[in-house]
C-alpha cells in the first residue's frame, strides 16, 4: 500500500465522525486499570540518524511526571510495553536505559526484538564479577548491549558493548576520533553514536570521524549549508492548488492547475481509487476525483504532499517524521469537538517544519500560500490560539518534561491525555514513513 493510501487511514472515518482515529486507540478502560506508575512515565525518544540522514534507531528516555520520583522497574516495563517498544526494534534500533536494579526486579523480555538494545546506566559499578554476569544475562535474553561514555566512563566497558554513546560536546576533536579509531580497530561491528549534536554541520564531522550515528537537536532544524534554492514547479503547483481550494475555485480550474504536474494527477486519482473511500467504480477523470473525494481530503493531502513531493533523501524523510508527529499531535489536542480547529492544528503542525525542509524563511514560503490567519500567526508569529500547542508539541519532541507539563496544563491537558496524544501521534507518524 502506498505512503498516501496509508495516511489517509488516519483520515478515514472523517465522514463518521470530527475526530480523526487513532492507528493505536487506548481504551479508556485500559488506561484507567493501568498502574498509577506506568500512566504517568513519559517516553521521550531521541532520533538516532545515521551517515544517511535517516532515522535509524532511538534512544528512549523514560521522566517520570511526578519530581523526584524513581521509576519503579515494573512501572517502567508496562510504560514500555504500551510504547510498543519491542515492535519498534523489529526494524530500528532501540535502546532502552535501565539501572543494574531495574534489570534484576523485572523481566524484560516482552521488550526483546532482534534490535532491542539495553543501556545500563550503572554498569560500571559493579564489580567484575557480578559485570560480566549482568551481560551474560542480557545475551542470553537475547539483547543488546550498550555502554554510556558520555560521563567519561571506563572505556575497558567498551569491549563488552554492542554500542557506545558519547558526548560529542564534552571532549576534544582529537580525543573523540583517536578514540573512535582505536575502538573500531578492536572491534570493527562495534556502533558508535555521538550525543548533543546541534548541527546538521556537527553531524557531518561525526560522520567524517567514525560514528554511525548522531543523536539531538539537529534532526529537526534547517541545514545551514545546504543552497536554498527556488521552490520547485511541482510544489507550486501544489500550493497554487491549496490557495484555490481556500478561495472555493471551480473544481474544473482546479483539475487544470493539477494537469500541470502529472505526479499530482495520478496521486489524486490513485487515492480516489483506494479502498479507504470505497467508490463503487473505478475514477479515471481527474475532476470526478476531486468531487468524490471533496475538498477537505484534498486539502489534507495537498498540505502532506507539500512536504512529500520532491522529498527523496533521508533528511526529508527525518523531517516528515518531525511534520506528520507534531501534526498529529496538535489534532489530538484540538480534539473532536471542532473540525475546523482539528484540521487548522494539524495544518500547523504540518507545515511547521517547512522551514527546515526547504531552507527559506518562514516568511517567505507563506507569502506564497493563502493560509487561515491563525495558522499563519503560529507559524510566523508564535502567536494565537495554535501558537501554545505547538510549543507543546516541540517541548515534548525535545524531552523537555517540565515545559511540556507547564503548558499542557496552561491549555488543560491532563498529564495521562498529555501522554496518550504524544505516544499515539508518535507511532503513526513512525509506521508511516518508516514503511513507505
Amino acid at each position: 500500500m502506498s505512503f498516501f493510501k496509508r495516511l489517509f487511514g488516519f483520515f478515514s472515518d472523517d465522514k463518521k465522525a470530527t475526530a480523526a482515529p487513532s492507528p493505536r486507540p487506548v481504551a479508556p478502560a485500559a488506561v484507567a486499570q493501568a498502574p498509577q506508575g506506568a500512566a504517568l512515565i513519559f517516553i521521550g525518544w531521541g532520533e538516532m540518524v545515521d551517515g544517511q540522514s535517516k532515522i535509524s534507531g532511538y534512544l528512549l528516555r523514560p521522566r517520570s511526571l511526578v519530581a523526584n520520583r524513581p521509576i519503579e522497574a515494573s512501572a517502567l516495563r508496562q510504560a514500555l510495553e504500551r510504547e510498543q517498544v519491542a515492535r519498534f526494534a523489529e526494524q530500528r534500533l532501540v535502546i532502552i536505559p535501565l539501572t543494574v536494579a531495574q534489570w534484576q526486579a523485572v523481566d524484560f523480555r516482552s521488550l526483546i526484538q532482534r534490535r532491542s538494545c539495553f543501556l545500563i546506566d550503572d554498569l560500571g559499578q559493579l564489580d567484575a564479577p557480578a559485570r560480566d554476569a549482568l551481560v551474560a544475562s542480557i545475551r542470553a535474553a537475547g539483547a543488546r548491549l550498550a555502554v554510556d561514555l558520555r560521563n567519561d566512563a571506563d572505556l575497558n566497558l567498551a569491549g563488552q558493548a554492542d554500542v557506545l554513546l558519547f558526548d560529542f560536546q564534552t571532549a576534544s576533536l582529537a580525543t573523540l576520533e583517536k578514540t573512535v579509531k582505536t575502538l573500531r580497530q578492536r572491534k570493527p561491528g562495534l556502533l558508535m553514536a555521538a550525543d548533543n549534536v546541534h548541527t546538521w554541520t556537527e553531524h557531518r564531522l561525526c560522520l567524517s570521524l567514525g560514528f554511525d550515528f548522531c543523536l539531538g537537536s539537529f534532526a529537526a532544524t534547517r541545514d545551514e549549508e545546504a543552497a536554498a534554492g527556488p521552490i520547485s514547479e511541482s510544489r507550486l503547483v501544489v500550493i497554487e492548488m491549496l490557495n484555490q481550494l481556500r478561495s472555493d475555485v471551480d473544481l474544473a480550474d482546479l483539475a487544470t492547475t493539477a494537469m500541470r504536474d502529472p505526479a499530482v494527477v495520478v496521486k489524486l486519482l490513485d487515492m480516489a481509487n483506494s479502498p479507504l473511500y470505497g467508490l463503487p467504480r473505478k475514477v479515471a477523470n481527474l475532476e470526478e476525483a476531486i468531487m468524490l473525494l471533496g475538498r477537505d481530503a484534498v486539502y489534507r493531502w495537498l498540505a502532506i504532499a507539500l512536504l512529500h513531493v520532491d522529498a527523496n533523501s533521508g533528511r526529508d524523510q527525518t523531517l516528515m517524521v518531525f511534520a506528520l508527529c507534531r501534526a498529529a499531535f496538535l489534532k489530538q489536542v484540538a480534539g473532536d469537538a471542532d473540525k475546523q480547529k482539528a484540521d487548522e492544528m494539524f495544518l500547523v503542525g504540518l507545515l511547521s517544519i517547512l522551514e527546515s525542509l526547504l531552507g527559506l524563511p518562514m516568511s517567505q514560503i507563506l507569502e506564497k500560500m493563502r493560509l487561515p490567519e491563525t495558522v499563519a500567526d503560529a507559524l510566523l508569529r508564535g502567536e494565537g490560539p495554535y501558537a501554545r500547542p505547538l510549543q507543546l508539541a516541540l517541548a515534548l519532541e525535545r524531552c523537555r518534561l517540565d515545559q511540556a507539563i507547564v503548558l499542557a496544563t496552561s491549555i488543560r491537558i491532563s498529564p495521562t491525555e498529555l501522554l496518550d496524544y504524544y505516544r499515539e501521534a508518535m507511532t503513526w507518524a513512525t509506521s508511516e514513513v518508516g514503511n513507505d
